[in-house]
């Protein structure tokens, strides 16, 4: 088995997609210019593109760096993320079913930062269909990730975490993240998209 699954290019190419606009705007929100976030007010007032943007924006550039090391892990270790094309797909698919679950099913959150949830939603997508790994490493590791989110969903945020950040972790937006994953699952599954 290789350690990097994906190729360099294809990986650089898909970190430089996601992690640019992160960048920036987290550099244009750090100097209070531009806030992308989440935020279920500006939503309602017609900012629907925060739907997406939230994704992107962060509570700090230690929380960028941290879900950005996320992203190159999943990279380096999956072979299904080794499009870039269909990689961005995915992604851009399973932050607007969260934000849309967060919508619909979380009204108590006003606001939500980070790629954590989407991160969620790949490492599932990824875990069920590289058969790279052996069944039952990818079976462990999906009953992991599932414990991990339920464990949150019964306790709430692990306090390091938050301390970590600097913020709230909306534990709630994981668990549309692995749903988010489960519909990817299914959605290439059926060949919507190659």
């Amino acid at each position: 088995m290789r350690i990097l699954q994906v190729g360099l290019k294809q990986a650089a190419t898909i970190l430089l997609v996601l992690l640019l606009p992160a960048i920036f705007i987290e550099g244009l929100d750090h100097f209070n210019l531009f806030d992308a976030r989440y935020h279920r007010g500006a939503i309602v007032g017609g900012e629907w593109w925060r739907l997406l943007t939230g994704h992107l924006d962060h509570i700090g550039w230690v929380h960028l760096l941290m879900n950005g090391l996320c992203l190159a892990l999943l990279l380096a270790l999956f072979r299904p993320l080794g499009r870039p094309v269909r990689t961005l797909f995915l992604w851009l698919l399973a932050s607007l079913l969260i934000s849309l679950m967060m919508w619909f099913l979380s009204p108590g959150i006003s606001w939500y930062v980070g790629l954590s949830a989407s991160l969620y939603a790949l490492v599932v997508y990824a875990l069920a269909t590289d058969t790279s790994y052996p069944v039952i490493f990818r079976i462990v590791a999906l009953g992991l990730t599932a414990f991990k989110v339920g464990v949150e969903q019964v306790n709430g945020d692990a306090s390091f975490m938050s301390d970590f950040i600097s913020g709230p972790v909306a534990v709630d937006s994981h668990l549309y993240g692995v749903i988010a994953g489960v519909v990817l699952i299914l959605i290439m599954r059926f060949r919507v998209f190659r």
